[in-house]
């Protein structure tokens, strides 16, 4: 039997001192210069999609640690965007469990009210799971499964990319947090950590 030792006493301290050790270590990383893609609402869902995972895959690599959004310009109504969510979740609830898509987390609109984010990730192969969320994936995988919204709503797709060097991949999770409660996204989880 393990024998755990009785200190509730300095619980809160020795948590911070492994919180501030935690920021440390974050704070030795650095960010690769950040690169923005921007793609027309009207190629997602077409073959023109797959020009642009190319372009993000040369542009970046195929093993890039860092943080992403996905985020809409200011020709993108909104209301469309929440139309489009409320469609596909609707047909999604409406098959059998086995058959659902593994859609990405419908965030409360009062904790996201005006954002133009739609989603903030984190991956150690960013252009790979880019391709994910804009292109074609297996159904059951977790994404946003672009290629079945809507073709004809305006505006533009802003997808930022920024790497992350010398820092765990572990810890990027931290990172990403940040950014979603600097743009709170509209589908995905907030606040992992």
């Amino acid at each position: 039997m393990m024998v755990v030792e009785d200190r509730p006493t300095d619980l809160i301290n020795r948590t911070a001192k492994a919180l501030r050790d935690i920021a440390d270590k974050i704070s030795e990383g650095s960010l690769v210069e950040p690169v923005e893609f921007i793609i027309p609402m009207f190629d997602i869902g077409s073959e023109r999609i797959a020009t642009h995972c190319r372009h993000i895959i040369e542009t970046i690599g195929r093993k890039q640690l860092g943080v992403y959004s996905i985020e809409f310009d200011a020709d993108v109504p909104l209301d469309r965007v929440y139309d489009a969510i409320d469609s596909l979740k609707d047909e999604n609830v409406a098959l059998p469990k086995a058959d659902r898509t593994g859609f990405a987390k419908v965030n409360k609109r009062k904790d996201c009210e005006g954002s133009r984010c739609l989603y903030v990730g984190k991956s150690e192969k960013i252009a790979e799971r880019l391709k994910e969320h804009l292109h074609y994936v297996h159904y059951t995988t977790y994404a946003l499964h672009l290629n079945r919204w809507p073709s004809d709503i305006p505006g533009n797709l802003i997808v930022k990319v920024i790497g992350i060097k010398g820092v765990a991949s572990s810890l990027v999770t931290f990172i990403e947090d940040q950014i979603a409660r600097d743009t709170p996204p509209i589908l995905g989880k907030r606040g992992s950590v």
